[in-house]
């Protein structure tokens, strides 16, 4: 499928096939009601717009589940911003038990709620009225076609809700037909089992991406395929549930009660933590469909290819951070399965905004301001990546913009926009061909699933079906395509010696790296029943850097990387010494270059222009880029330079200035980088407050790990039913 640039989720297809044959007459036209609205395709198409629409608010505003829960509470992201983070626990949301965090949370929560539910109740009306046509069998005999597939979306869609209850709040309504009212909690099994089956019965009724017209923007039947994966990993996998409801209430799709292998549980809040003892079943269940997925994609491609190139002498070279930036451009990515389409004016595109590399200047700037939200950890950039593994440049960079064009170094201060140390790197407003200088307008789409996760999810079935041999070659699609040709054998058996040669494992830590900053690693480690060790072995593991960075002044790791207290950063005139700004791959050689590594960085090449274009369009951009010293070396960024040695002395002799690094992860810095006293707040957020609400004690104790978010209050007022977990009803 060729890329095509975006286009409005409202021109989602062609004509209908189908006529409705039982459309009521109509006596006015002011009198508008379902048998009308769903007398023609067109109008039918509507309904589920709405619903889509509903869907992006659900993840993509300030309350969005993607920019509060999703991305917060992994071993790879954290949010950037103090308050929020202390609000959330450091983003964990463990034994969230206090009064103002409750209230804060059902807040967020409560606005979640309404919209999933108002999505479902879209979705409920499209599927009444499809099946309820006079001519249904013949819309399902001569499928896929505009109708089948419209029921079919309006299934994904709903299915897709019911998999973020779950995840964020455990058991749920379940509310499956028209008009439905109930005031009984629903056995997340039970539901989930059951829009499995949906799935099931519609993916054949669907069109695959690129068939019909239809694209990525749209639920299509490699979204359904790959959404089947995720339910059945889902129930195959751990969950804290709750022991407060009697020992029937979690059954399957047929009212069986369920029976479960137990990690841990805890009494006090009524919580055990446990997987299903059939969970093997739903990998075998999840296989056809992920095959299907994978072996006939339509026009879904995995990108393993880098076809650029320019004149200046840059080296690319690098197909997953290609497809980022085909993301990144506005265009339609062949990896893409889907997307959720942002408008690119109106300040509605928070991609880049919050999940971005970050900006500290305003609105309208060179770049615009990009808030920066989540970030990361420096045990992900230099401990967990392989320093060779092409994703961790494209995933992740140290510096950051300014207004003016220019390019800055991070620091581990608490806040955003320039602040929290490792950023996320997949989505920079410095690449875009034709980038708005106004905050919010990047028109930068949310992809929900790529290519790369299902192809990951059948390694993993495979894996746990004893498909060894499959699951390797799986596996090996995503891992190879990070490194160079020469080395991808090395590196693959690295991988599964690092893991002990356990392949589901090995699964797991490349999930772990590739989906950097796309909120999928925090369910990964819930599912994986990994979540409480990692809460406690993660957090020791930064503790240990942080003391050996007050021991010792820098702490190494063992793939060889050192992060020290102090780097030597010095602003030069990319522009003359290499005849471009934005830096891409390093090129083999140059690692001790300090402009061109790490890569993937610097800023865009001629800011001017963008100025120049931005105001022949009425857009007022005040600031002035600088022309000259726009770009960053850096030294020391890897490996420990003694600041009272010898070669911190040239480096200063040089125009390089002493810079805070790793200290300002414990301490406060004067601006003159004299070193003051230490800062608790800033080490214990860099350290301790890390999955904060998850002891010690509580591992040692195999305590349940609660992550689960109060049910929305007037939920709770209305229907007489309790939150669990410890949380108040009140």
């Amino acid at each position: 499928m060729k890329k095509l640039l975006k286009y409005s989720v409202v021109l989602l297809a062609s004509l209908s096939l189908f006529s409705c044959k039982n459309t009521l007459t109509v006596s006015s036209p002011s009198v508008v009601d379902g048998d009308f609205v769903f007398g023609s395709y067109e109008t039918a198409k509507t309904v589920l717009l709405g619903a889509y629409n509903t869907y992006l608010q659900c993840n993509t505003n300030s309350e969005g589940l993607f920019c509060n829960w999703d991305n917060m509470g992994s071993d790879v992201e954290r949010c950037s911003i103090g308050a929020s983070a202390a609000i959330f626990i450091a983003g964990a949301q463990l034994y969230l038990n206090s009064t103002e965090n409750y209230q804060i949370t059902n807040a967020a929560s409560s606005g979640i709620w309404d919209r999933m539910y108002s999505v479902i109740a879209k979705c409920n009306q499209v599927i009444y009225y499809i099946e309820g046509f006079d001519n249904f069998e013949q819309i399902k005999s001569s499928a896929p076609n505009d109708w089948s597939d419209l029921l079919g979306q309006a299934y994904a869609l709903r299915a897709t809700m019911y998999y973020d209850l779950v995840r964020y709040f455990g058991d749920a309504l379940y509310i499956d037909t028209v008009g439905m009212e109930t005031k009984e909690l629903s056995s997340r099994d039970f539901i989930i089992e059951n829009e499995i089956e949906n799935l099931i019965g519609i993916e054949n009724l669907m069109y695959t991406v690129g068939q019909n017209g239809h694209l990525s923007d749209q639920m299509t039947r490699n979204y359904v395929d790959g959404l089947i994966g995720r339910l059945c990993f889902m129930e195959a996998g751990y969950q804290t549930r709750r022991t407060d409801l009697g020992t029937d209430f979690y059954t399957d799709k047929d009212g069986k009660p369920l029976s479960f292998e137990t990690w841990g549980s805890d009494d006090s809040r009524g919580a055990a933590y446990n997987r299903r003892s059939d969970w093997k079943n739903f990998y075998t269940k999840a296989l056809p469909y992920l095959e299907k997925a994978v072996n006939q994609p339509g026009g879904v491609i995995l990108t393993t290819t880098d076809p650029r190139s320019d004149d200046k002498g840059r080296v690319y070279g690098n197909p997953f951070q290609y497809y980022f930036n085909t993301v990144n451009d506005q265009k339609m990515a062949e990896e893409t399965i889907y997307e959720l389409t942002m408008k690119g004016v109106g300040g509605s595109s928070r991609i880049a905004y919050n999940y971005g590399r970050g900006c500290d200047a305003g609105s309208p700037a060179l770049p615009p301001k990009s808030n920066a939200q989540t970030s990361s950890y420096p045990e992900v950039y230099y401990g967990i990546f392989d320093p060779q593994d092409m994703r961790r440049d494209a995933s992740l960079t140290v510096t950051s913009s300014h207004g003016n064009g220019t390019e800055i170094i991070n620091t581990f201060s608490l806040g955003n926009k320039t602040t929290g140390g490792i950023h996320m790197n997949k989505y920079d407003l410095n690449r875009q061909a034709n980038p708005d200088p106004r905050q919010l307008n990047s028109g930068i789409s949310f992809v929900q699933m790529r290519q790369a996760d299902v192809i990951l999810m059948l390694a993993e079935a495979y894996a746990q079906t004893g498909e060894t041999g499959k699951a390797t070659t799986e596996l090996r699609k995503i891992h190879d395509r990070a490194f160079a040709d020469d080395i991808q054998d090395a590196k693959f058996n690295d991988l599964l010696a690092a893991n002990g040669g356990n392949l589901v494992d090995a699964i797991f830590n490349e999930r772990q790296l590739e989906f950097v900053g796309e909120g999928l690693r925090r369910w990964d480690l819930v599912r994986s029943g990994k979540m409480p060790e990692v809460a406690v072995n993660f957090r020791k593991n930064l503790i240990q850097t942080i003391d050996d960075l007050k021991a010792k002044g820098y702490h190494e790791y063992a793939n060889g990387n050192v992060i020290s207290n102090w780097i030597w950063t010095k602003a030069v005139n990319a522009k003359v010494d290499y005849g471009y700004r934005l830096t891409m791959q390093t090129p083999p050689g140059k690692e001790d270059d300090p402009v061109l590594y790490p890569g993937w960085r610097g800023q865009h090449d001629d800011w001017a222009a963008v100025k120049a274009s931005a105001i022949s369009q009425g857009i007022n951009v005040s600031m002035v880029p600088v022309e000259d010293y726009t770009n960053l070396a850096i030294k020391g960024l890897f490996k420990y330079i003694d600041p009272e040695g010898a070669e911190a002395k040239a480096l200063e002799a040089d125009g390089y200035a002493k810079t805070v690094w790793g200290i300002d992860m414990y301490t406060d810095i004067k601006v003159d980088v004299e070193r003051k006293t230490e800062s608790p707040d800033r080490l214990a957020e860099w350290s301790t407050k890390f999955f904060g609400g998850y002891s010690d004690a509580d591992y040692a104790a195999k305590k349940a790990p609660i992550y689960l978010n109060p049910m929305q209050y007037t939920t709770i007022v209305t229907t007489g039913l309790t939150n669990g977990y410890g949380f108040p009803d009140k």
